[in-house]
C-alpha cells in the first residue's frame, strides 16, 4: 500500500490537471449573495389597524408597524402570476396563485389577525386581481372566463354566477356594504349594479360616463357611489345608490385618476392623480406635473382640500380606519401622510422597481446605483443601505454612467447632462449642450471623455474639462440613414467603438466604426462590416502582445477581432448552443488578464475561455446587471424585488488559468478569507431548520434567535469551532423551532444573530406552519 499510494497521488494530480486544461472545473460548493441591496418593492396595501400595515411584496405579504416601518411579521406565499385581493377591512386576504403548468390558479384565504391560512382551492381559469370580498358574507366573487362566480370562501362551494351575454370586461367591482349588490365598471365604459341574491342585473350607468373608468369606491355608509375616469377628461362622477341618479360630476384635474376613496364617515371623497402629458421647452422644467391628492365634499361636489409631496407617479391611495392617515404609493417611495396635520409621517424608499429602473455598480463595487424617471438612489454596499436619494427636480433622468474612478455619476436629466458626485450627490458640473435623451452612456478609462448616442442615434462627445464643448464625431457613410447602437472606449483610451447600421435603397447594413483619440479630437480610421444585428453590445481587452481586442455580441453568438491600424482581423466566434442564447442585459466584459469573457447566456452569468472557444463549467449564478471593474463583484435582480451582490472570486480562483483582480486578494480554495453568516435551510421550515457560517479563524461561537421586536427565543453555544465552512447538514447549527424553555414557537419571522470572535451578523428566517 505504501507503494501505491504515491502512485494513485500522482495519477490523481495528472487527472486534475487535465479537467484543467479541458477547461471544464466544477465548483462543489453553493454560493450566496454577500449582499441584498433594497427592500422587495410594494405592489399593494390596506391597513389592518390604525397602527399596523399590511404590505404586498412579490413573494408573501408583510405585517408592518407604520409608526416604525418595521417588518413584524410575514405570511402567505406568492408565484409570479398572482393576484392579492385584501378585504374592506383587510381581515382576510385571498391569494390568487396562477399556475402556468397546471393553468389554474389556486385560490388561497388568509386571516391577516391570526396570520393562518383558512381555506384553499383550485378553479380552472386564470385570475390576477379582479376579485372582491362581501363584506356581509363569506363570499369571494371573482371574474371568470367573463363570468362573475360567486365562491363561499369557507366551505370552498361555489354558490352561484353572474351571467349575461357578451358579460364585458371588468376594470373593478366593489360589494356595497350589506353584501345585497355587487357594482362592476366595465371598459366600455359603463358601470353596473347586481343584485347578489337574485344574480340579476339590476341598474347599467353608461350614458352618463364620458370616458373609460379607471377607479371605483362605495361610502361606508352604502348610499354613495364615485368613480374616476381615466386618460382623457379625468372626471370624478358620484351617484345616489338607491335612486340611482347622478349627484354630481367634475374634472379632477390635469392628471389622471389612479385611485378613488372614501373618509370612513363617507363626507369625503379622497381622490389621488398621477402624472399624464408633461411638456416644456428650451432648458426650463417640465410642466404638467399633478401627483396630488384632491378632497371633495361627497354632499356638495366642492373641493376642500389638495396635498402632494416631492414624489411622482401616485398609483394608490389606502385611508386608515379612523381616517387620520393615508398611504401614498409611488413608484419611488410609500409616504403615510398624516391628514390633520398635513405632513409626512414615515417614508419608504428604499426599494428598486425593475420596469422603472436601470441600476448599475461603481467599478470599485463599493456603491449600488439605480434611476428612474425622477430620483436617482444610491446604496453603499458595505452597509447595504441606501445613501442618497436625489430629485430630478421637475425635470426627468434617463440613463446615467460611473466614472471609471467610481467617484462620479453622469446622468441625462432632460435635456441636459449632469456630472455629480457619487458620495454627495451634488452637481459638480452641468454640460450646457440640448441632448434630447441618451439610450447610451459610456466613461472614457481616463473619465475625462464621456461618449453619449442621442435620440437621433448620433454620436456625441461630451469634455469633462470643457463642458461648453460639443464635438460630435465624423461618419464616413453617404447613405440615406444611419444610426448607432452601442459603444466602448478601449483599455487605454485610444480607440472609440460604436456599432451601428446604415441603410441605402431599403438594403440595410450592419458594421463596428472605429475612433482614434489623437489630441483632443476622435478621429474616424475606418469600419467593418459584420454579420451581427447593429444593436451588438462591445468591449474592449489588451492581449498579453498589447495589441487591442473588440467583442461584440448579439443574442446568438459573440465575435471577437483584433484591431490594428489599418483594418480589424478576425480571432474568434463563440456561438451560443440551442436555447442558451446570450442575452443583452447587462455589458459583456472580459477578466483583468483579458483570457476571459464574462457574460449572460441563458439568464445565467457565463465565463467563456475565447481563446480555445470554449464556455467554463462553473457554479452556477445569475445574470449580472453590472460587474465591478475587476469582475469579481456581480449586481443581478432577483425575483423578489432585490439587487444581490455575488462574490465570484471563488468561481475565478479555479480557472485554468489564474485570473488577478487588480488590489483583490483571491480567496484559495479550501481557506476562508472572511466570516460569513448564511441563510438558513429549508426557509420557511417547519418544525426545524439548519443555519450554515463559515469562519476565517477558530472562534467561539453563539447563535442567539429573537423575535422582530428583540425579544431572545433561544441562545444555542456551541463552544469553539474550527476555522472553515460550516454549511452542510452535518456541520450547519440545528435548530428545532423550540425556545428555551422547550416550547414550540409560533409562526413568523424571527431573527438569529452569530457571535464569533468580534464577528456579528444577523438574518431572518420564517417558520410557517
Amino acid at each position: 500500500m505504501k507503494t501505491l499510494t504515491p502512485l494513485l497521488r500522482q495519477n490523481l494530480w495528472i487527472i486534475l490537471v487535465l479537467i484543467s486544461i479541458a477547461g471544464i472545473p466544477c465548483v462543489a460548493f453553493g454560493l450566496e449573495p454577500i449582499a441584498t441591496i433594497g427592500q422587495p418593492a410594494p405592489e399593494a396595501h390596506a391597513f389592518l389597524t390604525n397602527d399596523t400595515i399590511l404590505r404586498v411584496v412579490p413573494t408573501h405579504i408583510q405585517v408592518v408597524d407604520a409608526e416604525t416601518g418595521e417588518v413584524i411579521d410575514e405570511f402567505g406565499e406568492r408565484t409570479d402570476d398572482s393576484g392579492v385581493v385584501f378585504s374592506p377591512t383587510g381581515s382576510h386576504v385571498a391569494l390568487l396563485n396562477y399556475s402556468t403548468d397546471t393553468e389554474k390558479t389556486t385560490i388561497n384565504i388568509w386571516d391577516a389577525n391570526a396570520r393562518e391560512q383558512i381555506n384553499a382551492w383550485e378553479i380552472e381559469y386564470r385570475v390576477f386581481d379582479n376579485a372582491a370580498f362581501s363584506p356581509a358574507q363569506p363570499i369571494l366573487a371573482i371574474n371568470a372566463a367573463r363570468e362573475i362566480h360567486l365562491w363561499n370562501w369557507q366551505n370552498r362551494e361555489i354558490v352561484g354566477k353572474l351571467i349575461r351575454e357578451n358579460m364585458p370586461s371588468e376594470r373593478a367591482m366593489v360589494f356595497t356594504p350589506d353584501g345585497h349588490h355587487l357594482i362592476i365598471s366595465t371598459r366600455k365604459p359603463a358601470i353596473e349594479v347586481w343584485n347578489v341574491e337574485t344574480r340579476e342585473l339590476q341598474v347599467r350607468y353608461e350614458e352618463q360616463i364620458a370616458n373609460q373608468l379607471n377607479s371605483l369606491a362605495i361610502s361606508p355608509d352604502g348610499t354613495t357611489l364615485a368613480a374616476g375616469t381615466g386618460f382623457e377628461g379625468n372626471s370624478i362622477y358620484v351617484w345616489n345608490l338607491v335612486t340611482h341618479r347622478l349627484l354630481w360630476r367634475e374634472s379632477n384635474s390635469i392628471g389622471i385618476i389612479s385611485d378613488v376613496v372614501f373618509s370612513p364617515d363617507s363626507q369625503r371623497l379622497y381622490v389621488a392623480s398621477r402624472t399624464g402629458t408633461l411638456w416644456g421647452s428650451g432648458g426650463n422644467p417640465l410642466e404638467g406635473w399633478d401627483d396630488k391628492v384632491r378632497v371633495w365634499d361627497v354632499r356638495s361636489g366642492e373641493r376642500m382640500d389638495i396635498f402632494d409631496t416631492k414624489f411622482h407617479n401616485l398609483e394608490a391611495i389606502t385611508l386608515s380606519p379612523d381616517g387620520k392617515t393615508v398611504l401614498l404609493q409611488y413608484v419611488d417611495a410609500v409616504v403615510l401622510w398624516d391628514i390633520v396635520e398635513k405632513k409626512p409621517l414615515n417614508v419608504w424608499a428604499d426599494f428598486v422597481r425593475s420596469l422603472w429602473y436601470t441600476a448599475g455598480l461603481s467599478p470599485d463595487g463599493k456603491t449600488v446605483v439605480a434611476a428612474s424617471r425622477y430620483f436617482i438612489k444610491t446604496w453603499d454596499v458595505a452597509s447595504q443601505q441606501m445613501r442618497l436619494l436625489i430629485s430630478a427636480e421637475g425635470y426627468m433622468f434617463r440613463e446615467f454612467a460611473i466614472s471609471p474612478d467610481s467617484q462620479k455619476i453622469v446622468v441625462s436629466k432632460h435635456p441636459w447632462f449632469e456630472l455629480r458626485d457619487i458620495q454627495t450627490g451634488n452637481v459638480e458640473t452641468q454640460f450646457s449642450q440640448y441632448i434630447s435623451e441618451a439610450p447610451e452612456i459610456v466613461f472614457s478609462p481616463s473619465g475625462r471623455w464621456i461618449a453619449v448616442v442621442d435620440a437621433w442615434r448620433k454620436i456625441i462627445i461630451l469634455d469633462t474639462k470643457n463642458p461648453e464643448k460639443k464635438h460630435r464625431v465624423d461618419v464616413k457613410f453617404a447613405v440615406d440613414s444611419y444610426a448607432c447602437f452601442r459603444l466602448a472606449f478601449s483599455k487605454d483610451g485610444t480607440y472609440l467603438a460604436a456599432s451601428a447600421r446604415t441603410g441605402q435603397n431599403d438594403s440595410y447594413k450592419d458594421w463596428v466604426q472605429l475612433w482614434k483619440l489623437e489630441g483632443d479630437t476622435f478621429t474616424f480610421r475606418y469600419a467593418f462590416r459584420v454579420s451581427v444585428p447593429s444593436y451588438l453590445s462591445l468591449t474592449f481587452t489588451t492581449s498579453p502582445d498589447g495589441s487591442t481586442v473588440l467583442a461584440g455580441s448579439d443574442r446568438e453568438k459573440i465575435q471577437i477581432w483584433k484591431i490594428l491600424s489599418g483594418g480589424s482581423v478576425p480571432l474568434a466566434t463563440l456561438n451560443a448552443e440551442g436555447p442558451r442564447q446570450f442575452s443583452s442585459v447587462g455589458r459583456m466584459q472580459f477578466s483583468p488578464d483579458g483570457r476571459y469573457l464574462f457574460v449572460n447566456q441563458d439568464e445565467h452569468f457565463q465565463i467563456w475561455d475565447w481563446r480555445i472557444n470554449r464556455p467554463i463549467n462553473h457554479a452556477p449564478l445569475p445574470r449580472f446587471s453590472a460587474l465591478s471593474q475587476d469582475g469579481t463583484l456581480l449586481l443581478s435582480p432577483d425575483t423578489t424585488g432585490h439587487y444581490q451582490i455575488w462574490d465570484v472570486r471563488n468561481v475565478l480562483s479555479l480557472l485554468p488559468y489564474s485570473v488577478e483582480p487588480k488590489g483583490k486578494q483571491l480567496v484559495t480554495l479550501g481557506e476562508i478569507k472572511r466570516n460569513q453568516l448564511l441563510q438558513n435551510f429549508p426557509n420557511p421550515f417547519n418544525p426545524e431548520t439548519w443555519i450554515p457560517f463559515q469562519l476565517a479563524n477558530e472562534s467561539l461561537v453563539t447563535i442567539r434567535i429573537y423575535t422582530p421586536a428583540g425579544k431572545l427565543v433561544r441562545t444555542l453555544a456551541l463552544g469553539r469551532i474550527a476555522a472553515g465552512k460550516h454549511a452542510s447538514q452535518e456541520k450547519a447549527i440545528h435548530w428545532d423551532g423550540r425556545n428555551d424553555a422547550g416550547e414550540k414557537v409560533s409562526s413568523g419571522v424571527y431573527l438569529y444573530t452569530i457571535n464569533a470572535g468580534e464577528f456579528s451578523a444577523t438574518r431572518k428566517m420564517l417558520i410557517k406552519k
